[in-house]
């Protein structure tokens, strides 16, 4: 006996409706209590597409949506409309698996649809038609063993209404009937087929997530609480409504139950509501704390982008053998009105998640072009600026046109703009970033691989791309007087990015042993505290009319 049809015997004795289809929605299989759900024969199910069966309510997109998440997540969730025989339409809470058969038989999936037998009004809300928390309760003890198999994490968000007694009592329970229909909406269109969505109790709502990363959660209660802000208005009635929200997380590492997580999520939202509301908090202690950072870091960037609280430092790039500056490169602060100033790596990760790094990024080009524009026209000496670019910065489809604006704008001379872009991001997309580099070059400046030696560290690779100079990791410069290894690496680096004729930079040279090292090895121009810390623009302005650093 095979395993499908091993499969097959045993859903033909089990209670629950369920069915078989293939990639195509086709129905392969079929038990007895699906068939008496939905009032047909074997012979008129099996060979027909799922959706014939379906109201017009499940077109092609939502079959669609369904093969996108069971591609992603290996899991759908949700339901299903059938037309019955007699041109009624029923709904029926539905979970669709992926069947783990042999590698070459074509892929099957199993339809489940749990407690068919019982009352739909058992199992969903009659106000708002969300599952009720029974339903919840049952998927996330679902989700629980699942994640013990995918190693992965669930996130449960209890969501109160705030104040919701003085609505209902101020308007009438039919208006706050008609406020939860609302929210219900707003809720269930906000979130994918695959997350669980339910009203637990009154003016509370379940929310169940795969989450998969320690911030997402939070992401997410942001989520919420933006949705619920909007205005609501209902009969020529405007109100704005806030929550508490508690959240629970389950890792597969935790031997918890639905009733445990749940009783934590409660506990957190208790918590919120003792606060005064209008928030959320974490069970997890450490993991609030670095979500509720995370959140506060991208609160604080929007509002530094509009205040402009950054500013440009310069560092001097400098030629070891005549001691004089070679060009400079434009590194961004944060003036914090509460932390004071702030470096990169402590807010860039966040810019660059949220997509902040578009703004700053341009605000940086256009600073730093015309920064340097200005002493262009001081007659000081002329040199490259670099700049950094992220990689969303470098894949935004408007970045070509926020380059050239920032040297139109400022009048420089584009050989005066060097960018810097990482190996990695290179890598990511070889032809695309091939392309982008051209037509970036065409405008009349240059490009430098910033980092170098941290990602693939293939030198000959580098010749796809139209690049005219090298950094060398810090990384590796901190290590060429202790580690014979890094110094014969860092060493045959050197001499490779020569024989393609490239300029080589050494950045973060901190002391004189590393520029005798340097020196000696045939890179001559570096970057470092060794010469000069970044500096602001003006003391840098000083710097470069002296046009040398002694030492």
């Amino acid at each position: 006996m095979d395993y499908f049809q091993f499969i097959k015997k045993i859903l033909d004795h089990t209670s629950e409706s369920m069915i078989i289809i293939d990639n195509q929605s086709v129905v392969q299989y079929v038990n007895p209590p699906f068939l008496k759900m939905i009032g047909l024969t074997q012979n008129q199910v099996i060979g027909n597409s799922l959706e014939d069966f379906c109201s017009n309510e499940c077109d092609k997109s939502f079959f669609m949506k369904i093969s996108d998440d069971l591609q992603k997540l290996d899991l759908w969730q949700g339901t299903i409309e059938f037309a019955t025989p007699v041109n009624q339409t029923k709904k029926h809470a539905s979970i669709i698996l992926n069947l783990e058969l042999e590698k070459e038989e074509p892929p099957l999936h199993l339809v489940l649809f749990p407690f068919q037998n019982k009352v739909e009004s058992e199992n969903f809300d009659d106000l708002t038609g969300l599952p009720r928390v029974e339903i919840f309760l049952d998927r996330v003890d679902q989700a629980i063993i699942a994640n013990r198999r995918d190693k992965s994490n669930i996130a449960m968000f209890l969501i109160n209404l705030d104040r919701f007694a003085l609505i209902k009592d101020g308007l009438g329970r039919g208006y706050g009937d008609k406020v939860l229909k609302k929210i219900s909406s707003r809720l269930k269109d906000s979130f994918r087929q695959s997350d669980t969505i339910s009203r637990i109790a009154g003016h509370t709502f379940g929310l169940l997530i795969k989450v998969t990363q320690e911030t997402h959660s939070a992401i997410v209660a942001e989520k919420v609480m933006q949705i619920l802000s909007k205005p609501i208005t209902i009969d020529n009635q405007k109100i704005v409504l806030t929550a508490s929200i508690g959240i629970a997380t389950c890792s597969d590492e935790n031997e918890q139950k639905a009733d445990n997580i749940m009783g934590f999520a409660e506990s957190a939202m208790h918590h919120v509501k003792e606060k005064g509301g209008k928030m959320y908090h974490f069970f997890t202690i450490d993991l609030n704390k670095t979500a509720r950072k995370r959140i506060e870091i991208e609160n604080d960037l929007r509002n530094a982008i509009e205040k402009e609280e950054f500013s440009l430092f310069y560092q001097p790039k400098v030629d070891i053998i005549t001691n004089k500056i070679w060009g400079v490169e434009a590194l961004i602060r944060w003036n914090h009105p509460k932390h004071g100033m702030v470096l990169p790596f402590k807010f860039i990760p966040v810019a660059e998640e949220t997509g902040l790094i578009i703004d700053i990024g341009r605000w940086v080009l256009n600073k730093a072009c015309r920064q340097n524009s200005k002493w262009q026209k001081q007659k000081l000496k002329p040199l490259s600026v670099a700049v950094n670019v992220s990689p969303r910065q470098f894949q935004y489809p408007g970045f070509y046109e926020d380059v050239k604006n920032a040297i139109e704008q400022s009048g420089l001379n584009p050989g005066l703009l060097e960018l810097e872009i990482t190996e990695s991001l290179l890598m990511s997309d070889v032809e695309e970033s091939v392309n982008k580099l051209k037509k970036l070059i065409g405008v009349g400046l240059s490009m430098a691989i910033d980092d170098f030696g941290t990602g693939y560290s293939n030198l000959k690779y580098l010749l796809n791309f139209p690049i005219s100079t090298l950094k060398i990791d810090r990384t590796f410069i901190k290590n060429v007087e202790t580690d014979g290894s890094i110094a014969a690496l860092t060493h045959s680096i050197i001499r490779m990015a020569k024989s393609l004729d490239l300029k080589i930079v050494a950045e973060g040279v901190e002391n004189i042993n590393q520029v005798s090292f340097l020196r000696d090895h045939g890179c001559n121009i570096v970057q470092g505290d060794y010469y000069s810390k970044p500096l602001p623009a003006e003391e840098f302005g000083e710097l470069l009319k002296k046009g040398k650093i002694l030492k």
